[in-house]
């Protein structure tokens, strides 16, 4: 027996004594041309016990990809009990698909090789190291793995002096018909085993999952008030984005203070739709743009409006003589009648002028609820046609009817500054409403619990 061959031969003894085995190479993958018919036989008797060990490989890794969703399913849902977990069904979704995926791979990784499945052979079949080495030593020793020149020689010892290589060869030929010999006599081996760690584990994991999917879980009301603050949130942004833009076409000039309230209007939409979860700074900002809206408007704006419409309409009809003019009391018109007043002034009479000037001083008291501006234009156009200065007079009206006109854009700026202190109010009511149903459900559901 040759060195080579006493060294493959003691080391494969070493390797089962001490627990290790070192995986014998594919013949096939390693040497060109033909092989012995025996090793080509060898090869073909290993093929279903290598698909019946993956096969048991598979089901092993089943098992533990089942063991493995179940345990992170079940901690998920042992997290999302503690913590507001939204996501949470999604994740619960994606778990057993990663958890296909992965058994896919390591599937696919775990195909035994040639070399695996002889020594998986040797150890269950109780064969000690016989198809092991056989693939070992064919690939050690190349020429005793082509076609045999006389399958006769291999069992009589060559005449003449001794060859080394020539026994060597018809060692291992004889070895591997050994091999093969008992490898025709081994059953089926590698039956799918349970697998009891993984099972046991997946069974204890599936009894807490169950019950921690059953059990009502006080995260879900949490989730429930995050979710109903985050659409009232974005529902009032909207809002508040809809009432800038009517502040924005009311609004004549950038220094206009509805045009201001505007920007900043739409910089807290977009606060509120960028943190809709941060409840308390929500309305913090909405509380105090509120409070800065307020103080812009004058608290005596209506009073100032139905003395103005009252003024409006007694200088209409005193200025056109009927009196049914301006029912509405509007402003502009009143400032057309005054200007029509203001071109037939000269066509009056003494007489008709101190009694205009006389109607004129009777409205001084209403308007001085309205406005000072047209008050002292008022008093002035009196004076002027009391004293027959028509010039004068003409020009107290103009100034009237543009202090009116500047009397009624004032008080259509503080009407809509409270309208949208109005709704900025309502806002700020729908956002802590939602807060609040979201703590009571809270408190409901500790309760029960």
């Amino acid at each position: 027996m040759t060195r080579r061959l006493r060294s493959v031969l003691s080391r494969r003894s070493a390797e089962r004594s001490l627990g290790s085995a070192v995986i014998p190479p594919d013949p096939r993958q390693h040497l060109e041309g033909p092989l012995d018919p025996a090793l080509d036989t060898l090869r073909a008797s290993l093929a279903p016990h290598r698909r019946r060990l993956w096969l048991r490989r598979m089901v092993r890794r089943a098992w533990i990809a089942l063991a493995g969703v179940v345990i992170v399913e079940t901690v998920l849902w042992t997290v999302a009990r503690f913590i507001p977990l939204e996501a949470a069904p999604v994740l619960a979704g994606v778990i057993p698909i990663l958890g296909v995926l992965a058994l896919l791979v390591a599937v696919v990784q775990a195909r035994p090789s040639l070399g695996e499945t002889a020594l998986a052979v040797d150890a269950e079949g109780g064969l000690g190291d016989r198809v092991s080495s056989a693939l070992e030593l064919a690939v050690g020793f190349p020429a005793s793995a082509t076609p045999p020149a006389d399958e006769a020689a291999i069992d009589v010892p060559a005449d003449g002096p001794f060859d080394e290589v020539v026994e060597a060869n018809r060692f291992v030929r004889r070895q591997r018909r050994d091999a093969l010999a008992a490898l025709r006599v081994v059953p089926a081996l590698f039956k799918p085993r349970f697998s009891r760690s993984p099972a046991l584990a997946s069974l204890a994991s599936s009894v807490l999952l169950v019950g921690l999917l059953v059990l009502p879980n006080p995260q879900d009301l949490v989730i429930a008030q995050q979710r109903d603050v985050r659409e009232a949130a974005d529902r009032q942004a909207e809002r508040l984005e809809d009432l800038a833009d009517d502040l924005d076409a009311k609004g004549a000039e950038a220094a206009d203070p509805r045009t201001e309230l505007a920007e900043e209007l739409r910089e807290l939409a977009r606060q509120l739709r960028e943190r809709p979860d941060e409840l308390a700074v929500n309305l913090q900002q909405l509380g105090a743009v509120e409070s800065e809206v307020r103080s812009r408007i004058d608290p005596s704006t209506e009073q100032r409006a139905s003395a103005m419409t009252s003024l409006a309409r007694s200088l209409s009809r005193a200025a056109s003589g009927n009196p049914e003019a301006n029912r509405d009391g509007d402003p502009e018109k009143t400032r057309e009648d005054l200007e029509e007043l203001g071109d037939k002034l000269d066509e009056l009479t003494p007489e008709e002028q101190r009694e205009l000037a006389r109607e004129l001083a009777e409205m001084e008291s209403t308007a001085s609820g309205a406005d000072g501006g047209a008050t002292t234009a008022l008093r002035d156009a009196a004076q002027s046609l009391a004293q027959g200065d028509t010039a004068g007079a003409r020009s107290a009206l103009d100034r009237l009817g543009e202090a009116m006109t500047g009397t009624q854009a004032r008080i259509e700026t503080n009407r809509d500054l409270a309208e949208a202190a109005s709704r900025l109010q309502d806002a700020r009511r729908d956002l802590a409403d939602a807060g609040r149903q979201g703590q009571r459900q809270a408190g409901q559901g500790q309760g029960q619990g």
